[in-house]
């Protein structure tokens, strides 16, 4: 006990002393603490946008829910990787010419001065926020899980330990020392699965390894290797309609973002190939073997249950825990630590860009957009400190009170959620006939249907969700956003000019210049 303490707070210190430094030689604009200065190269960059979208979810509920469901959960990372390699090859330059000609710090602001809205900038700040907020909650949270499952400590400890790490990063750090940040916890984190996964599998299947653990699991759990899976919820329907929640990660407000800090166009070139080949082929299968053979292998499920009936929770949570379970009864004490500290590591790296996100938002697009159009560098990032504060504790408060399986909460819910802006994001920056009107109509419609879908419940089913919840209500919204926008007038000569002719013009004179160079 005394040696998880002393490492949890040698590793705290490290991150809250980056941060500080992060401090000191940041430059006091806004637009260096919400987007790093627009100087994010490929390699920070490519750490950054990896580890802000693999969190302490990649290393507990994915697995736990490929333990108790089989592998059709597998169908959202393969879904996410074309969402990714879709954003950098084609929304992410022009979001980042965009962004760099007017000035832009927050991907709502572009759509808000596309449309020529402000009540569209209301709409889209208010339903990001709404599905983002309880998502950064979730992380802390994860790491509770891993806290109570190495030390017997009551998750919260774990969860409050990880917010404050959270908060002084940010409030202090930025965008910038954010990314930069991501390199030094993605290094452990990669290491913490890396080393688990090969540890653990040469100590408990030492004359087969994986293949020892594959043979074991077909023997006793046959029904988890193939889908539908265990209790057959991965059926056709649900395979398609995972796939397409994974493809929406383009829409992710918190990598969209990413896209405006970059330093140069010649970026998003690299950026596909990148994610595909270490974020799909590499990263992603680490977690996956975790959940679908090592862990079902070394714990039966017989075992996991009568431990989560004497830890009082349900078998789904004790599930998002059974990686450090199986690490903490295999490997050494001191490697268990280490691989919460990996943990850590992922949540910190996600939740801290989402919450720069929600602060950006926050300041930028409802403080500033609304109310106070005249506010000063200096007072923008103050409201965006203070919103980060405000952000950890109410995700803390929401995530404490709906806790549940952590990897469904993000497919069934925060996507889903984070999808509705979709439509008005792409329409936005690839259709010229894209309205205000439509953009309103559509956004409303699709979040309205969505929350009605989630809390409508007959008979135990949702009769408003067909096969996934986002898959009606991004329907809806994308038709009411086509519709109306055909209906109303179509936008005028200088919206024309300014976001799409400019911004052609612009990326072709970058990528001259760039082959001058």
């Amino acid at each position: 006990m005394a040696f998880t303490l002393v490492s949890l707070t040698l590793f705290g210190a490290v991150i809250v002393f980056m941060a500080a430094y992060g401090y000191r030689i940041s430059a006091k604009t806004a637009e260096d603490f919400m987007l790093g200065g627009r100087t994010i190269g490929v390699v920070v960059m490519f750490f950054f946008v990896l580890f802000a979208i693999s969190s302490a979810w990649t290393f507990y509920g994915f697995p736990g829910l490929l333990y108790t469901q089989g592998p059709g959960y597998v169908m959202f990372i393969w879904g996410s990787v074309v969402g990714f390699a879709g954003l950098y090859m084609f929304l992410g330059p022009r979001l980042w010419a965009l962004a760099k000609i007017n000035r832009f710090l927050s991907p709502v602001e572009v759509l808000g001065e596309r449309y020529q809205s402000k009540t569209l900038r209301l709409i889209l700040s208010l339903s990001i926020l709404a599905f983002i907020v309880p998502y950064v909650g979730i992380q802390p949270l994860g790491v509770g899980a891993g806290f109570e499952a190495l030390t017997g400590l009551p998750a919260a400890w774990g969860a409050i330990y990880t917010a404050v790490i959270l908060i002084v990063l940010v409030m202090l750090g930025g965008m910038r020392i954010v990314a930069w940040v991501n390199i030094f916890l993605g290094v452990i984190y990669m290491t913490a699965l890396l080393g688990s996964l090969l540890w653990a599998v040469q100590v408990l299947f030492p004359d087969g390894g994986l293949a020892q653990a594959a043979s074991i699991v077909a023997q006793s759990r046959p029904e988890l290797l193939s889908d539908p899976g265990p209790v057959g919820a991965y059926t056709p329907v649900v395979l398609g309609g995972t796939f397409v929640v994974g493809i929406l990660a383009f829409s992710w407000p918190h990598v969209a973002i990413g896209c405006m800090t970059a330093r140069d166009k010649s970026l998003f070139k690299w950026f596909p190939l990148l994610i595909f080949v270490f974020g799909g082929l590499f990263f992603y299968i680490l977690p996956f073997i975790w959940g679908s053979l090592v862990a079902p292998a070394a714990m039966p499920m017989e075992e996991l249950q009568a431990l989560a009936n004497s830890n009082g929770v349900s078998l789904q949570t004790e599930a998002d825990r059974v990686v450090q379970t199986v690490i903490s009864r295999t490997l050494p004490e001191w490697f268990g630590v280490f691989v919460l500290l990996g943990v850590i590591a992922a949540a910190v790296s996600t939740a801290a860009v989402q919450l720069m996100t929600s602060s950006v938002i926050v300041s930028r697009d409802i403080i500033q957009g609304l109310f106070k159009p005249d506010a000063s560098d200096r007072q923008i990032t103050t409201w965006a400190r203070w919103a980060v504060i405000a952000v950890v504790v109410l995700s803390l408060v929401v995530s404490f009170l709906n806790q549940g399986a952590m990897a469904l909460y993000l497919t069934d819910v925060s996507v889903p959620g984070f999808a509705q802006w979709a439509p008005a994001l792409v329409g936005g920056l690839l259709w010229k006939r894209g309205t205000k009107q439509g953009a309103i109509a559509g956004t409303l419609a699709g979040v309205i249907y969505l929350v009605l879908s989630l809390v409508i419940v007959v008979n135990g089913e949702r009769p408003l969700v067909i096969g996934h919840p986002v898959i009606p209500s991004l329907l809806v919204n994308t038709l009411a956003y086509i519709i109306t926008s055909l209906l109303t007038p179509r936008p005028g000569e200088d919206i024309e000019a300014q976001f799409f002719d400019e911004v052609e013009a612009y990326l072709k004179a970058e990528s001259g210049a760039k082959a001058k160079g």
